[in-house]
């Protein structure tokens, strides 16, 4: 009897045992998602996501307070929608984890449901998230309506010095007229003088 239930009691903790050790390795994975041997760099990551028209990062930044979200859109290729010190970039502050100077950044493009041209954006942002109307064009570029090219932080960990911008996503039309949007991590934009 004695025998039986020692051998019941080694089952069920070697089961438990495999569980855990299955639960260490995924959360050793998610670790491992930006791992960065040189702390004072900067990385990012795509995270999976099921939904369509939803983008995900896991950003680890060395001084959160170094860096701020940046996103921007309109009539204009790129290289001119990717500017911290345009008037129509929007501004988000990043809330890291202070063990592991991670966040997590996520974008979400829906339609109006009352008038499918126009839409918004959701922006998450490490702890905060923020809703915007976004305008027709904006709206058909993200919605996958137009011709368009893109580049994104893929899976695997891209670092950059603490110094550099990381775009995180930007897409661009390639028919004419020009329309863009982009979404990118960057230095503060501090006033003349500072």
């Amino acid at each position: 009897m004695t025998c039986a239930a020692i051998g019941i009691s080694h089952a069920i903790t070697s089961l438990r045992l495999v569980r855990a050790n299955a639960e260490l390795a995924a959360l050793r994975k998610r670790l491992e998602l930006i791992e960065v041997k040189d702390t004072d760099h900067i990385a990012a990551r795509r995270l999976p996501s099921a939904e369509k028209n939803v983008h995900r990062w896991a950003i680890r930044l060395p001084d959160a307070k170094s860096k701020l979200l940046y996103a921007n859109w309109g009539s204009s290729q790129l290289s001119g929608i990717r500017d911290i010190t345009a008037k129509s970039a929007r501004v988000f502050e990043l809330v890291v984890d202070s063990d592991t100077h991670e966040a997590t950044i996520a974008i979400r493009a829906n339609r109006n449901p009352n008038d499918p041209k126009w839409g918004t954006l959701h922006v998450e942002h490490g702890g905060g998230s923020s809703v915007i109307a976004i305008d027709p064009q904006t709206t058909s570029l993200l919605m996958g309506d137009m011709p368009s090219r893109s580049e994104a932080i893929g899976d695997s960990p891209t670092t950059r010095t603490a110094a550099s911008p990381i775009t995180l996503f930007a897409t661009e039309s390639t028919g004419d007229p020009k329309f863009a949007f982009c979404l990118w991590l960057d230095k503060r934009n501090e006033p003349d003088g500072g």
